[in-house]
């Protein structure tokens, strides 16, 4: 039946098809679906190697109402598993660190940094229960560009099928020898989608970004993404600073006449690769009607080495604020006018064209059967 709904949408080229609905931004069981249809079900990135980079570090992650730990376990691997101990449930750790275990505060059980179990208390009378193969449940963890990847379908393909795409499309730009150089981290009261479509809709460049990235200088900017696809590039393309000058210098390995590019990973990420930096956007649902948005901003190493690199990287850290200052302000206003009796959706223009794919993606997800 949703489907059915959907198919101004999805059964048309773009140049009939119209917008989502109102109703795929606000209800309850559209966010439900997501939920299991999607990121219970997909690769999704929750983080950098270089965040855990020593035996014992660890960071937590909630993945809409799934709390994750992921670990670097002391033979140097990946390791991630469910927040949610085995016994009553309390969450066994908090934000980021270091530990050689991980105890739950509720009653003292005691897990490795793999999620094995290692200790309890008080359990010598209890009877039919596994104590020694009890852990906490493994989440399946890769990693690609210096990405950390996590997925809770025990069915789930490998990483590798997942971001070929990309590799191809994207490798280039080697992120995975590039490392964090800030981090900006929101939440507002919007629907997830609305902050995915925002970033690879280029209609809007010229109008809302009139003051930051979107005037007549950057032409390149305005490119439409092809009739079905998800990664576009820009040759010539401006760094993403008040001048469009690289202020921090290239990244090494990129050749002067290398294309920016940008793309959609679907179903929350989004990709801004320039000759100086990349910049990885997320957009996480906290709630049908909120959502949290986190952007990494990774540099070359020796480009962090540089004496002036902290001054530099604040001008590209407030005007990435101000872009997104100007994005969350018209996100949020969507979102009200969404609920109105009076919305019909209107028509994709051609600089829509990453929208009608990225959103037609979606619908495959989640109305499959």
């Amino acid at each position: 039946m949703a489907r059915s709904r959907l198919a101004p949408t999805r059964d048309k080229l773009r140049a009939e098809a119209r917008h989502l609905p109102g109703w795929m931004y606000t209800s309850p069981e559209v966010f439900e679906l997501e939920t299991e249809r999607l990121f219970l079900k997909e690769w999704l990135v929750v983080g950098r190697v270089e965040e855990i980079p020593n035996s014992g570090d660890f960071f937590t992650f909630d993945i809409v109402d799934e709390p994750i730990v992921v670990t670097r376990g002391k033979d140097g691997g990946l390791h991630a598993f469910s927040n949610v101990c085995r016994h009553r449930g309390a969450k066994v750790a908090e934000g980021q660190g270091n530990a050689k275990a991980f105890s739950c505060p509720y009653h003292g059980w005691t897990y490795d940094v793999t999620g094995k179990l290692i200790q309890t208390t008080f359990t010598d009378d209890v009877e039919g229960f596994d104590f020694k193969n009890c852990r906490l449940a493994p989440i399946n963890i890769d990693a690609w560009g210096g990405w950390i990847f996590v997925n809770f379908d025990p069915q789930a393909g490998s990483l590798d099928d997942h971001v070929t795409l990309y590799q191809e499309k994207l490798g280039y730009f080697r992120q995975e020898d590039c490392r964090i150089g800030g981090i900006l981290d929101i939440e507002v009261d919007v629907n997830w989608k609305l902050i995915a479509e925002n970033l690879i809709d280029v209609y809007h460049f010229h109008v809302l970004h009139a003051a930051t990235f979107g005037s007549n200088k950057n032409q390149n900017r305005m490119l439409p993404y092809g009739e079905n696809e998800l990664v576009i590039f820009r040759p010539n393309s401006r760094s993403l600073t008040p001048t469009g000058e690289a202020l921090v210098g290239h990244l090494p390995w990129i050749e002067d006449d290398a294309p920016a590019a940008a793309g959609h990973m679907p179903p929350n990420a989004y990709f801004t690769c320039h000759s100086d930096s990349v910049k990885l956007w997320m957009s996480w649902p906290l709630g049908p009607t909120r959502s949290r948005l986190i952007i990494y901003s990774i540099y070359a190493e020796e480009q962090i080495a540089c004496g002036d690199f902290k001054e530099n990287a604040k001008v590209y850290d407030d005007f990435l604020a101000q872009i997104v200052d100007e994005d969350m302000g018209m996100v949020i206003a969507l979102q009200k006018n969404l609920s109105s009796r009076r919305f019909e959706p209107g028509p994709m223009v051609g600089l829509e064209s990453g929208v009608h794919s990225t959103v037609n993606t979606l619908i495959d997800r989640l109305f499959t059967d």
